[in-house]
């Protein structure tokens, strides 16, 4: 199939045109936003797993039919959904447009949207995902009484094919191919004319390429900043020469586990300093401390100049400017981001701890807008200024994300939140009716119909056993042993303060609640 050809962000942006509200706000002429949203979209710093998903189908959805006499019509509207966008996301929020001319133009591009929906969807085989986290969002620009164009309909397919086959492996799209609407999403879109062609095996789902040789051979390794890893307490570094063979592993959980899941049982039951497994099923292994855009932007944020361009690759230019910080921050300047580095870099930009804030891996003002995000009360102001009540706040987002409260936005706390609020979040209430049920029976990898059945109990069981060591009975018989053993699991994965007495009330649900948000039972 022949490649698709996108335009770029510069060629809608001299369309921008900003409401007068917005640039006296913010003091900014149209010619800012035209230069500074004309260039490449940036890296965003939340968690993109588009392999793990694929692609949601949208559509304009005006009443009104979308007719353009010419490119600079369809131009000029991707600039208008900029501008509509930009108050809400700070940037345009689909990832691609395609016009009733077959024109492609680029919004986030291949770098993370949030067009899709801030929720998950349930999908087949129990899996749960975030609809931004792992899905592009592809716009066909019609109303609701248009159709879609034959022309139209060829480049959706040419770009989906894209997605999924040219690009590099952390950021090729799944093979889900899905509707706006899908997952019982609030809305009618892509609309009727659109729907027939937003699933698998319509029209527009292009067929994979033939694969031979090495290329049928290649080996998918995803990042641990993509799987969202945690720092490592401790690294031993190894030398090749001194590596003998391999060892193979088996995770014994169920297939709805997450290799985070897996680190979080290893660092936190265990006591290990990392996940076990070496490369953890599709890890890059223990350096991957910080991704390598959250490493340019760390050696922009003291001044490196030139500054590093923020592309997410490993080039000299950036190893260079790694050294330069590593030499500013004082530790070994060996160009490699490991956990010497990430906690000198931490102490220098903490100036002295807590009370002070850290703001290299998010601003202040967005620190701000996340707790308030959370339902933090009173609201703080965003002002980009951190006080004692941004740091209350701050503390008080990391309790209920589950890292240690200390008022530092580090990488454990953006990981954290990003997973919170991009995943299945249940309210921590104590009831353990039908959607906790549910969530629970994802966790032990059962049919998550919401009915505590038999198979749920027994699978329940078995997961204890596999992960606490717990030596139950496997008889579907929730007796105090088997609270008592999961009163100890969730102990000892969350830090919850449970007496176990083998009773199964309020506390430990709320307990299992927030350890199912946590990711971490």
């Amino acid at each position: 199939m022949a490649s698709v050809t996108t335009q770029k962000r510069s060629t809608w942006a001299p369309h921008i045109d900003m409401p007068l509200a917005t640039r006296l706000r913010e003091g900014r002429d149209d010619d800012w936003y035209i230069r500074t949203y004309g260039k490449p979209p940036q890296p965003s710093d939340r968690t993109w797993e588009p392999w793990r998903g694929g692609v949601f189908i949208h559509y304009a959805g005006s009443r009104f039919s979308f007719s353009p006499a010419s490119e600079t019509d369809c131009r000029k509207k991707v600039a208008s959904t900029f501008a509509d966008h930009y108050p809400d996301s700070g940037d345009i929020k689909y990832n691609f447009f395609v016009c009733p001319h077959g024109t492609v133009y680029e919004g986030r591009g291949h770098q993370r949207g949030e067009a899709n929906g801030g929720a998950t969807i349930a999908l087949s085989g129990g899996r749960e995902l975030g609809r931004n986290t792992a899905f592009y969002s592809v716009q066909g620009m019609l109303g609701i009484p248009d159709r879609p164009t034959s022309v139209m309909l060829a480049s959706m397919k040419k770009l989906i094919h894209h997605l999924r086959y040219e690009l590099p492996r952390e950021r090729r799209a799944g093979g889900e191919l899905l509707p706006h609407q899908a997952g019982g999403w609030g809305t009618d879109c892509p609309g009727a004319n659109l729907l027939p062609y937003a699933k698998t095996g319509s029209s527009i789902d292009p067929e994979p390429p033939a694969k031979q040789g090495a290329e049928a051979a290649a080996l998918n390794i995803v990042s641990r900043g993509s799987w969202g890893a945690r720092a490592p307490k401790s690294v031993v570094k190894v030398p090749a020469s001194e590596r003998r063979g391999f060892v193979m592993h088996y995770s014994a959980g169920p297939s709805s586990q997450t290799v985070r899941q897996i680190q979080n049982y290893h660092m936190d039951s265990n006591g290990w300093s990392d996940i076990g497994d070496g490369d953890g099923g599709g890890g890059d292994g223990t350096g991957g401390v910080r991704s390598v855009a959250s490493q340019q932007k760390a050696v922009n944020s003291l001044g490196h100049t030139p500054p590093l361009d923020v592309d997410g690759i490993t080039r000299p230019k950036t190893v260079a400017g790694i050294k330069w910080l590593q030499n500013k921050v004082g530790v070994t300047a060996d160009g490699i981001w490991g956990p010497d580095t990430e906690a000198a870099y931490r102490a220098y930009t903490s100036s002295g701890g807590p009370g002070k804030g850290m703001s290299a891996v998010r601003s202040i003002a967005s620190q701000q807008k996340a707790v308030n995000d959370l339902g933090h009360t009173p609201k703080l102001d965003v002002d980009g200024v951190f006080g004692p009540r941004t740091e209350a706040g701050v503390k008080w987002l990391q309790a209920r994300v589950g890292v240690t409260a200390d008022g530092l936005w580090g990488p454990d706390t953006e990981t954290a939140f990003t997973r919170f609020s991009d995943g299945p979040n249940l309210t921590v209430d104590g009831d353990f009716g039908p959607r906790t049920i549910a969530f629970t029976q994802r966790a032990i990898g059962v049919t998550a119909d919401g009915v505590w059945g038999a198979e749920s109990k027994r699978a329940l069981q078995r997961h204890l056993n596999t992960w606490s060591d717990a030596g139950l009975t496997v008889d579907g018989d929730t007796g105090p042993n088997t609270v008592k053993a999961l009163q100890r699991h969730l102990m000892l994965m969350t830090g919850t303060k449970l007496t176990i007495d083998g009773a199964w009330g309020a506390t430990t649900t709320r307990a299992l609640q927030t350890a199912l948000n946590q990711g971490r039972f």
